[in-house]
Formats: structure tokens, C-alpha cells, sequence
């Protein structure tokens, strides 16, 4: 068999994937989906030529990595230290329990090498159209698969009791996802075995630091005033992990309002307990808790980074002076920690 005969057998494989994907997903932008797949037509008949020998000689970062959330592209990043292609398909600000894929991420997906998302149904039912749409088991890797169902939280929604995914907000559940995906790279990337190994102990020890860091200025709030009010329930394994009282506006999923008796019942509360500071979320539309901060005379603190991490130029400096991007764990979490102590501590102290 020709090698272009080769190159059209699999186009034609990733063709029938894509638009399996694509129709699990209820993907109903047919015309970008064909848009895509004509274009992955185009490249590949201009590139495949009986002559090219470039084709031939493998590339360093060959190995092609789709990631969903913003928090697992971050470990794979820091993990594989650029010997890999990362294809996020979310972005700093993005709300993951209403992401709908793009033709873009469709074809991304088609020709990944490995596809890690998170599960426990942060992504809607992305997690679900992974495993019906034809691609093997061996292709897609759920970073919550490696919790004990006991270190899980539950929350009790209209529809039933679900899994909290927000996972990432507990530095000990944090780092043992970050092991379980360092062993599925290694895996995968089996020439990089060494440089990820090196990673997990790095990355290990800074998230137990920022983890003892976080308990010690959490200290600083009075036990009366360590209430964190936020726009939906994403802080419950934070709130577990510090030592905090949670509450929120909505639910675990960001897809269903709060009723306006959520809203009178949260103005009522925040007048009787005086809890001095409130905080939106970067990516929650801030509209209805910036509305009951008014109604409730209370100051609005700085925007928190729940579901979505920050923009990779954007840094946030830890006590030892350390700079860390917003767009990492660490980052993420330091500057979450200084901007609640800041709201919730007295300003006398």
C-alpha cells in the first residue's frame, strides 16, 4: 500500500470519529464541522507527497495531547515540560460546566494521541460523548478516575446527589491526580519517564508548600468571620482542606439560576451574620451576587478563580517572593487564599 493510500485510509478513520463526536455531542453546526473536515482534506492532500522525506523523520513533540479544562492543561504542561503538542480547548475564564465544542475541538480530538478531561460531569456531557463516540479506551484519560469515591464530596441538588467535581480546591486530592496523570504520560511519553518523574517530586513538594502556606494565613481570619460567600458551590473541598465555612449563591453547576428566594435567603443571612466581604468568581457572571452585596451593604472582594484558571501572563507573588503565573495551580491558589484573608480580615488588624 502507497503511502498516500496509507494517509487517505486514516483521514477517513478520523473522519468517521469526528463526526461520531460530533453527533454525540448534539454538534448542530454542521457547516463549521464540514468547514473542518475539508480543510483537514486540503493540508493533507497538499502535504502528502510519494517525494517529501521531511515527513519521514520524527518530531519531537509528535505526540499530540487534547486537554479540557484549563487546571488539567496546566499539570500536562508542567508534567511534559514541551515534549508534547497541548491542545486546550478551554481557555482562562471559561466556564466548563457550559462548554460546547467547536469544529476546531472536534477535529482535535479526532487526531489526538490521548484525551484527558476531568469527569464527574464538570464538563457536561462532553465526558459522556468521550466514551460514545468510538475512541478507545486507551485515548482518553479521566483525572478523577484516581480518587477514592471516599475522599469525594456529594452535593444534594433538584435533580439528585452528585459528585462535587471541583476537585482542585484540595491539595492532597490535587496532588494524587497529579500522580495518577504523571503515570499515564509516562506511559505515553515512556524517552520522558525521567523528566516527569523529577516533575511530580517538584510539583509534589510546591503544592504541600502552598498547602501549609494556605492553612497558616487562613489563621489569620477570626473563626467568627472564616465564612466564604461565592457566586455558585465551588469552595466546599477548599472550605474541607482550610478549615472554612462555604455558602454559596447556586448550586455545584453553574447551568441553573438561583431563585429568588436563594437570592432574599442570602441578603437575610449576609445582614445578620455581618460577614464583612463577599466574592464573585472570574469565570460566573457576577450580575446577581454584585446585586445582593447592594441589597446587603456588603463590600465585594476580589474576583476568585474557581472553575478556570488564570491568563498565563498574569502573576500573583507568594510570601517568599516566588512569581507565579495565574495560569498555574499554585498561582491560582495563592492569590485566591491573600484575596480572601484580605476580605475577611478586619482592617484594624
Amino acid at each position: 500500500m502507497s503511502k498516500v493510500d496509507s494517509r487517505q485510509i486514516q483521514d477517513m478513520i478520523l473522519i468517521r470519529q469526528s463526526y461520531s463526536f460530533a453527533k454525540s455531542m448534539n454538534f448542530t453546526n454542521y457547516k463549521l464541522f464540514w468547514m473542518a473536515i475539508l480543510s483537514l482534506s486540503f493540508f493533507s492532500s497538499c502535504t502528502d507527497t510519494p517525494n517529501e522525506q521531511e515527513a519521514e523523520e520524527p518530531f519531537v513533540s509528535s505526540v499530540s495531547i487534547v486537554t479540557t479544562t484549563t487546571q488539567i492543561t496546566d499539570l500536562v504542561k508542567q508534567l511534559t515540560g514541551g515534549h508534547c503538542k497541548v491542545h486546550p480547548m478551554m481557555g482562562p475564564g471559561v466556564d466548563p460546566h457550559l462548554y460546547k465544542p467547536t469544529a476546531r475541538d472536534v477535529m482535535s480530538l479526532s487526531t489526538a494521541d490521548l484525551i484527558v478531561f476531568h469527569g464527574l460531569q464538570l464538563e457536561g456531557k462532553l465526558g459522556t460523548a468521550f466514551e460514545t463516540a468510538g475512541l478507545s479506551r486507551d485515548k482518553i484519560f479521566s483525572i478523577s478516575s484516581v480518587i477514592e469515591p471516599s475522599a469525594l464530596l456529594f452535593a444534594e441538588e433538584e435533580e439528585g446527589k452528585f459528585p462535587d467535581p471541583h476537585i482542585w480546591f484540595d491539595p492532597t486530592i490535587w496532588t494524587t491526580c497529579l500522580h495518577g496523570l504523571a503515570a499515564r504520560l509516562s506511559s505515553l511519553l515512556p524517552e520522558q519517564k525521567v523528566l516527569i518523574s523529577e516533575k511530580i517530586d517538584q510539583l509534589t513538594r510546591e503544592f504541600q508548600a502552598v498547602h501549609e502556606w494556605g492553612a497558616e494565613s487562613i489563621q489569620r481570619i477570626p473563626p467568627s468571620k472564616r465564612i466564604l460567600i461565592t457566586s455558585h458551590d465551588a469552595f466546599q473541598y477548599f472550605g474541607r482542606s482550610f478549615g472554612v465555612e462555604v455558602i454559596a449563591l447556586q448550586g455545584i453547576s453553574t447551568a441553573t439560576e438561583a431563585g429568588l428566594a436563594d437570592r432574599s435567603n442570602l441578603v437575610d443571612y449576609l445582614k445578620e451574620s455581618k460577614v464583612p466581604c463577599i466574592f464573585v468568581e472570574s469565570s460566573v457572571n457576577p450580575k446577581a451576587l454584585q446585586q445582593i452585596g447592594r441589597e446587603a451593604k456588603v463590600v465585594l472582594g476580589k474576583a476568585l478563580f474557581s472553575d478556570a484558571l488564570g491568563a498565563e501572563d498574569a502573576f500573583v507573588f507568594a510570601a517568599d517572593g516566588k512569581k507565579h503565573s495565574l495560569a498555574s495551580w499554585s498561582g491560582m491558589m495563592i492569590y485566591n487564599i491573600q484575596s480572601i484573608v484580605e476580605g475577611l480580615v478586619p482592617s484594624e488588624q
